[in-house]
Formats: C-alpha cells, sequence, structure tokens
C-alpha cells in the first residue's frame, strides 16, 4: 500500500526524530524474580513512568535515572539470590557477570540464563545476552518471556525479520501475552510492514483498551506515518488514563503541535516538564513553544476528554466489527 507516499513519510520522520522534540515508543519486561513453581509464570507489570532501562534502547523508560555506583569485581561461588538482588538494585553489568558465574555452575537453570540474558541486555551486551536467551530456550522452550526478550535484542542489533519470527514462536506459546503482541508489532513496524503493525496494535486494544505502552506505541506509529491528526486519539486516551507521565504528555504534545494546536501543544509540553524537569526533551519543547505562542492563557484549541472519548468509542467499534 505504501509507495512514495511511505518514503516521503519516513524521510519526515527522519527529521522528526533528529528535533529535540522527538517521540518515543516504549514498553517493556521488568522481569526479575524466579517463579515458584515453573518458570512460566514470571510477571511483567506496566511499568511505572520513571524507571529506567537500556539507555539507547526503544523500550527505554520515561525518565533516565543516574546509573547506580559501581559495585566491586565478582568473585567466587554466587548464588542466585545473590545475582538477581543485584539485578533489582539496578546494577546490570555487575548483575550479568553474577548471573554468568551462577550459570557456569548450573548450565540447565533455564530461568537463570534468562537472567543472565535480561541483565545483559540491560547493561548493552547485545552478544552476551543474544546467545543466553538462546540457550535458556534450548532448554525450555515453553518460556514466552526467553522468546520475548530475546526478539528486543534482535530488534536493538536491527535484525528485525529474525525478531518478527521469535516474537510469533512466543505468542505460540502464550497467546495473551501483551508484551508479545506489543512487540510484535514494533517487529513489523521495524520490517517497514506499517499497515501490519497497526492491525496488531488494534488487536491489542480491542482486547484492553487501557494498555498503556500500546496506546503510546500506536500513537507514536501513527506519528512515523504522518498521520498526525489520527494520532491525538491514542496518545490523548493514553494521557487521561496516566496524566502524570511525562512521556505521554510529551508525545501528545508532539501531535498537538503537528496537528494545528500550538497552544494545547505548549500546555502538554508544560505538564510533561512539571512533573519532571530533567525530562530534557519536554523542557526544550515548552521553551520553543513559548516563542510561538503569545498569549500562553489562551484556551486550548481541542478537548482531551473529548479526543480521547472518541478514541475509546472507536476501539470498541473495532472490537464490535471482529464480534470479539
Amino acid at each position: 500500500m505504501y509507495t512514495i507516499a511511505r518514503t516521503i513519510r519516513r524521510l519526515s520522520f527522519t527529521a522528526l526524530f533528529a528535533a529535540p522534540f522527538a517521540v518515543a515508543a516504549c514498553g517493556g519486561d521488568t522481569a526479575d524474580a524466579r517463579p515458584v513453581e515453573t518458570v512460566k509464570t514470571v510477571k511483567s507489570p506496566v511499568p511505572p513512568p520513571k524507571v529506567n532501562t537500556t539507555p539507547g534502547s526503544v523500550d527505554g523508560r520515561i525518565v533516565t535515572t543516574e546509573s547506580p555506583s559501581p559495585r566491586p569485581a565478582v568473585t567466587g561461588p554466587v548464588s542466585y539470590q545473590d545475582a538477581n538482588d543485584v539485578f533489582k538494585a539496578g546494577h546490570y553489568p555487575e548483575a550479568a557477570e553474577m548471573f554468568e558465574r551462577y550459570v557456569a555452575g548450573k548450565p540447565d537453570d533455564a530461568f537463570g540464563l534468562y537472567m543472565l540474558g535480561l541483565s545483559s541486555w540491560k547493561a548493552g551486551d547485545f552478544e552476551r545476552a543474544e546467545q543466553a536467551f538462546d540457550k535458556a530456550i534450548d532448554i525450555d522452550p515453553t518460556f514466552a518471556k526467553s522468546y520475548f526478550n530475546s526478539a528486543r535484542v534482535l530488534l536493538d542489533l536491527k535484525r528485525a525479520p529474525e525478531a518478527l519470527e521469535r516474537v510469533e514462536k512466543g505468542l505460540a506459546v502464550d497467546s495473551t501475552s501483551a508484551d508479545g503482541w506489543r512487540l510484535k508489532a514494533r517487529a513489523q513496524a521495524a520490517t517497514g510492514d506499517l499497515d501490519s503493525a497497526m492491525a496488531t496494535y488494534r488487536q491489542l486494544l480491542v482486547r484492553n483498551d487501557q494498555d498503556l505502552w500500546g496506546l503510546n506505541n500506536l500513537g507514536v506509529l501513527m506519528l512515523d506515518t504522518g498521520d498526525f491528526t489520527g494520532a491525538l486519539g491514542p496518545l490523548a486516551r493514553v494521557v487521561q488514563l496516566r496524566p502524570t507521565a511525562p512521556l505521554f504528555q510529551n508525545n501528545y504534545g508532539m501531535a498537538l503541535e503537528r496537528s494545528g494546536y500550538p497552544v494545547a501543544a505548549l500546555h502538554a509540553y508544560e505538564r510533561a516538564a512539571k512533573d519532571d524537569s530533567t525530562f530534557t526533551k519536554a523542557v526544550k519543547n515548552a521553551e520553543r513553544m513559548r516563542g510561538v505562542v503569545t498569549d500562553t492563557t489562551a484556551r486550548e484549541e481541542v478537548s482531551l476528554q473529548d479526543l480521547a472519548e472518541r478514541f475509546r468509542q472507536k476501539v470498541k467499534a473495532w472490537g464490535d466489527s471482529t464480534g470479539r
């Protein structure tokens, strides 16, 4: 479906990401505890607004915080609990070294290998992460999280077709995983199949119309295709659901600005900067828009509540049309 128009839109969005007001797609896995009975039940909660993950990854959260202070070098035997405590403290390079030592003594521990992969990915060591996830899958092919996080690594390595294949295998194990559906859409978009990515996000939102990262990522994808007005709906909805999340506010502001609503865009950027004064993109966006909007007290041109409700009704119609 996309030909010359797609090329134009992609070139346009390349410039968008190069600008200081770039938007961001997010969502990821924070599993850090061994399942009590089997490795099939690792919980992956929706992340809170101010949690940090691997810098530079599209799974990075809303705020980049300072890295924890370095820990001393790891020596001697390592227990799973010791390694996991270091992981939970955010010392990912050290946690990766500790899980490396742990699995050296227990090479058949699939979850230990999974945690080695997760720690290595968060530490930016994609090669070791890929190898660890592959070994974990070989030992326990029934653990969907290994497939999904392996796909994240492959996406970071710019190997989108392989990532999509890995996600599909994970969804074959757990077809209800919201992480899996979001990753599928991301991988589809990364391969250039934007129509399929849109359809996957629609399926995800029909299942759960309050999936925060699904709403945000759909909005960002619509900005990617140049559909700035269309992006308003999902981004307004996610801001309605999580009004104190700076990333969501900033992305909503981007859609407002690109749709021709400068006053509302300024207010969205200002809210994002107020909620997190260290969020540089939002701060710069607000400063830039103050040079555009002469009357900062003017009434917003559009209503967030109206935009969000219209999009909620649209998602409901999607579900009705598919007979969910």
